[in-house]
């Protein structure tokens, strides 16, 4: 006998469930993300174990960027139906995006497993990967996905990308172009977009062309292809007119060519500085900051590089430093790989704004929310830079430093921080939007990275000939550089040259090819190819004395070398930033080693050849010169810098007076 007052179990009505998913993704695709979710969660009411529904509720939740409860729901879906590849697909993209990159691993390899032709599945594997340093497997799960999909323009692009990080620059750019390595065209320099878009089979309206393309003129820029890489970005910029990320890559690309004059470029840079601000002067906003000169002040630094980066070695320990009866930190980040260097800019800054993927006029909103008071780039025009940010005015005073060694073009970029070396007054300031404020000694302020502190400082003995050392990235290495090297190994015959961070294949042939027409035996100079950050220091035991770059002097390679108790010769230039290196041999009181032209590089080289080489005892005295300059005083620099705020503070608040009731 039944019990009547026990009510009869309930079967969802399958047609109802399949109906509202079905009406839900309707609703997505036209836009309509709180219909689809309402129908969605409708379909979970009348079936709660309905996987699907908890998969695409999941996907909904994840494009309103709520990952967090998507990856709720996606493991839901998954302890429902553990043999559907794509709902572990899509927990793997859940916890990609809240940075649990070893569960993201672990999801999207039990998609392959489930369902092993899943190219999709092994581009966010390569995401994952890749997040934990694990670059190498990164780039074979990219090839898989590839040899699945040989079209998959995507995985072709993060390839490319990868292979110019791993330093296999001629591989990077056969994948950015789609043409294999025995294809007949591949040596081909194929500056014509047209005919790159023809054989990557990517039409010249692809969303991914210009990327693809600004990707490829970056990889001939690492090569040292200065002028390929102009080509490329010039016709990528007509081709995309709107687009401000070329325009950058443009810029930056021309500050590598000893081709133009220092009035040249700063021309290319009024003349996009001016077409970026074009687009930007529609979403200006009234500042409602309060102008009295003395209250604490709110500063922003807007940055894609705090991480393991050459800014941040000269940049963390501010937001430690920074006196907060002064100023309240805030930072505005853009860094696309976050590491344990950024965990520390996260622990020192008041205000921390991750951006990564936001819209620059989210950015800017953000920005003026805060109510910033100066507003500091640190980025410029390089590849994490927001230019756009800083043209649509997004505090009432802007700065520009130390990322980008130049002129911005910007109008709306009230000053540059530089010094007195890098920017003498009255050289270079018709060179500048920008009006330039000086620190009293230099630019830069120096913390070694922890990979450095235990390197030997001692010469390496196995090499007793004096040995010139270049430790610049490979895209400085320009003509003008090579021929400065050139004066120096005829001016000291005896002298040998170390090249540290060449890359394999074409760029090394072509230096070699360089050096051998200057009649420079191949058996006085050692190319060594990219290194890891600890032995990149090692390195540096087995030279006497490093040669700058020219026209884009060295900063960080400097500082590197001043550390390892290595003196750096270097030619100050028309350009502040061929004149970096110059700045802080000024600064350590080494001016001596500043040259003026080759013939003085010469004449410096031979002196130094002449002293013999540099011993244990003299790179303990640099050391530690090194140590007691300016250029690591911490405290110092940080109080000069905050000097400098006051001083454009004050001046914006005599221009707009506090007005009284």
């Amino acid at each position: 006998m039944t019990d009547s007052s026990r009510p009869a179990p309930q079967i969802p009505n399958s047609a109802h469930v399949s109906e509202a998913i079905e009406s839900g993704i309707a609703a997505e695709a036209r836009g309509e993300a709180a219909s689809a979710e309402r129908l969605f969660r409708k379909a979970l009411d009348i079936d709660p174990e309905s996987a699907s529904a908890r998969m695409n509720l999941g996907i909904l939740l994840q494009g309103k960027g709520d990952s967090m409860a998507a990856a709720a729901e996606h493991a839901r879906a998954v302890a429902l139906d553990p043999s559907h590849a794509h709902a572990h697909y899509n927990l793997g993209l859940a916890h990609l995006e809240l940075g649990d990159y070893s569960s993201a691993e672990c999801g999207f390899r039990e998609a392959l497993r489930l369902r092993p032709e899943f190219p999709e599945a092994w581009v966010a594997l390569a995401d994952a990967l890749e997040s934990i340093g694990r670059d190498g497997d990164a780039l074979a799960a990219l090839e898989s996905a590839i040899a699945q999909r040989p079209n998959y323009v995507g995985a072709m692009f993060n390839a490319g990308i990868l292979l110019r990080k791993l330093g296999r620059l001629d591989e990077a750019e056969a994948r950015l172009r789609g043409v294999p390595e025995n294809h007949p065209e591949y040596s081909n320099a194929m500056t014509a977009l047209a005919a790159i878009a023809r054989l990557r089979g990517v039409p010249e309206n692809h969303p991914e062309y210009s990327n693809a393309m600004t990707a490829l003129a970056a990889i001939l820029r690492d090569q040292g292809r200065i002028c390929d890489a102009v080509a490329i970005l010039d016709t990528v910029m007509d081709r995309n007119p709107d687009s401000a990320i070329p325009m950058s890559e443009y810029l930056f690309t021309l500050g590598f060519s000893d081709r133009l004059s220092a009035e040249a470029l700063f021309a290319e840079h009024l003349w996009t500085g001016c077409r970026i601000e074009a687009r930007t002067s529609s979403w200006r906003a009234a500042f409602v900051n309060t102008p009295q000169s003395d209250r604490l002040l709110n500063i922003g630094y807007l940055s894609g590089d705090f991480r393991g980066h050459s800014v941040a070695v000269f940049t963390e320990f501010l937001f430690e430093r920074h006196r907060r009866d002064r100023v309240r930190v805030h930072a505005y980040s853009s860094t696309p790989n976050p590491d344990a260097m950024t965990a520390k800019f996260i622990a020192a800054a008041d205000v921390w704004r991750d951006v990564r993927g936001q819209t620059d006029i989210a950015v800017a909103n953000a920005i003026l929310e805060d109510r910033i008071d100066i507003l500091v780039d640190l980025s410029g025009h390089t590849s994490s830079g927001r230019p756009v940010v800083l043209a649509g005015r997004a505090a009432p005073v802007q700065m520009t430093w130390l990322g980008y060694v130049g002129s911005t073009g910007l109008t709306r970029v009230d000053y540059r921080i530089t010094d007195p070396v890098a920017d003498p007054p009255g050289m270079t300031e018709a060179l500048h939007t920008e009006r330039l404020l000086r620190l009293p000694h230099s630019q830069w302020c120096f913390r070694p990275p922890q990979a450095v502190r235990d390197v030997a400082l001692s010469r390496e003995p196995s090499n007793e000939v004096f040995t010139f050392g270049s430790f610049n990235q490979f895209a400085k290495i320009s003509d003008a550089t090579v021929a400065l090297w050139i004066a120096a190994l005829r001016a000291a015959p005896v002298a040998r040259l170390r090249v540290v961070g060449v890359p394999r294949g074409s760029a090394t042939e072509s230096l070699v090819g360089k050096l051998t027409r200057a009649h420079i035996d191949r058996s006085r100079y050692d190319l060594v190819e990219r290194v890891s950050l600890a032995n990149y220091y090692g390195q540096y035991r087995h030279v006497d004395a490093s040669l700058d770059s020219t026209p884009y002097s060295g900063g960080t390679t400097t500082c590197d070398a001043f550390w390892m108790g290595v003196p750096v010769v270097t030619l100050a230039g028309a350009r502040s930033m061929s004149r970096s290196s110059a700045s802080l041999l000024a600064t350590v009181g080494l001016g001596d080693l500043i040259a003026q032209s080759s013939e003085d590089i010469a004449a410096i080289a031979s002196r130094l050849v002449s002293q013999g080489q540099w011993g244990t005892k003299s790179r303990m005295a640099l050391h530690e010169r090194f140590i007691d300059s300016p250029l690591m005083n911490e405290q110092g620099f940080t109080d000069a810098l905050e000097a400098l705020f006051r001083t454009a503070w004050h001046e914006w608040c005599s221009l707009h007076p506090l007005k009284h009731a």
